[in-house]
């Protein structure tokens, strides 16, 4: 089940990158809300399984766009 659950989550993580990547950066409120669309129940769940999958903040993962 932890396995199905990490496929899961990064499923999840790949879908937020997905977004992100067809979002503006200008646009804030759906960039910080972007662990919501993406799934995720909360924001620090979504943190933690982005720095997990891509082993850096999804804050600098939008800098670097």
């Amino acid at each position: 089940i932890k396995q199905v659950k990490s496929k899961i989550n990064r499923t999840k993580v790949n879908y937020a990158i997905t977004l992100a990547n067809s979002l503006s950066k200008k646009d804030p409120a759906i960039i910080s809300r972007i662990w919501e669309l993406s799934g995720f129940k909360t924001k620090k769940e979504f943190e933690d399984n982005f720095h997990k999958t891509f082993g850096k903040p999804f804050k600098e993962f939008i800098k670097s766009l």
